[in-house]
This record gives C-alpha cells, sequence and structure tokens, in this order.
C-alpha cells in the first residue's frame, strides 16, 4: 500500500486497485483512461463537496479494487438526511456533468461515461452508493438481514449475467465479469 498525506488527509492506494485497473484497462482502450479518472474525480469531488456542506471533514481516502472509499473524521453521529445527501452527491455530480454536455449539444464518451459512472454507482453492493444507501436505511431495523439477502442474490445474479455476456460478446464483456466479481468480493468482506 502506497500512504500519502494531502493537507492532514491519508491517501492510501491499496495494491489491488493498481491490479483492477490493469485488469480492466487490459480489455479497453487506453485513451478512455484519463476520461474514466476524470469521470470518477468528479464523482468523488460530488461526495467531497456534501461532506464539507455537512459539516465533516475527511480523515482518509482509500482506493482499492472495491473502489473510492471516503473515511470521514468520527464525531457523533450523522443525521440521516446527511447520509443520505451526501451519499447521492457523487451519482448527482455525475448526472449533472451528462445533463450539461447534453444540453450542449456535446457528444462523444465523455457525457456518457458520466451518466455510466451514475448509474454504476446506484447498483447495490455495499462499497458502492447504492449499497451504502440501502445499508444507511435498513441498518438496525427489522429488514436488514432481508435487504443483506437481496443484495447477496443481485451480486450473484450479477456475476453469472456478466459471465453470460462474455461467452456471448468475448473479451470485450470482460470488465463486466472483473467489477462484478470483485464487487460482490467487497461484500462479502464488508459483511463478515
Amino acid at each position: 500500500m502506497i500512504s500519502i498525506r494531502i493537507s492532514g488527509t491519508a491517501v492510501r492506494i491499496h495494491f489491488s486497485f493498481l491490479v483492477f485497473n490493469a485488469l480492466i484497462f487490459l480489455f479497453r482502450s487506453s485513451s478512455l483512461i484519463l476520461a474514466f479518472y476524470t469521470v470518477c474525480a468528479i464523482h468523488e469531488a460530488g461526495h467531497l463537496v456534501a461532506i464539507a456542506l455537512c459539516g465533516g471533514s475527511v480523515r482518509a481516502v482509500d482506493l482499492s479494487a472495491a473502489g473510492i472509499r471516503i473515511v470521514t473524521q468520527k464525531g457523533g453521529t450523522i443525521p440521516l438526511r446527511s447520509s443520505i445527501f451526501v451519499l447521492l452527491s457523487g451519482p448527482t455530480a455525475n448526472i449533472v456533468v451528462y445533463s450539461v454536455m447534453k444540453l450542449s449539444d456535446c457528444d462523444g464518451i465523455f457525457p456518457l461515461l458520466n451518466l455510466s459512472t451514475a448509474m454504476y454507482n446506484m447498483l447495490p453492493y455495499y462499497s458502492l452508493d447504492g449499497g451504502a444507501l440501502i445499508c444507511t436505511l435498513t441498518e438496525g431495523r427489522a429488514c436488514e438481514r432481508t435487504a443483506f439477502l437481496a443484495m447477496k442474490a443481485l451480486g450473484i445474479l450479477n456475476i453469472a449475467l456478466s459471465a453470460l455476456a462474455v461467452c456471448q460478446f468475448g473479451s470485450r464483456a470482460m470488465p463486466l465479469l472483473i467489477a462484478s466479481s470483485a464487487l460482490f468480493a467487497g461484500d462479502m468482506r464488508f459483511k463478515r
């Protein structure tokens, strides 16, 4: 793991992040790399702005195969509304960029990457915003176990569908299988 400090915030790049990205870009054009990381930066900037607006502060940013995780300072309980606002702010930032670009008649891959990133991050995996939102809304409630089992079943279904896509479309669909497998593995580690 590589760890650096930026303005008092620890930025930790785990080896799994580098391996995961190398595998993804092994199957995709290298011309997409800058656009991909720019879209990710827009997404995470949305979260960071929301955290600041809610009066929070960031202790660390972890980059791993499971994604980018922002760790905030612990300081009492966070109101449910603030948690929801922070979780939805990343996808919202991507949707705003997509909408502005489409309204400006900007075509190409960049607007689509923003929309795809927003949709992807709303998938029901704990390491993504959609799953974290489900966890936030069900934590400590009678439906918490049911939500976990439903998310686990959806993860297995997603891996199966991704494997079918690889069989049908070949290596072009391999990033889907890699991502769905990594997300599922991350979820299983999260809920141990």
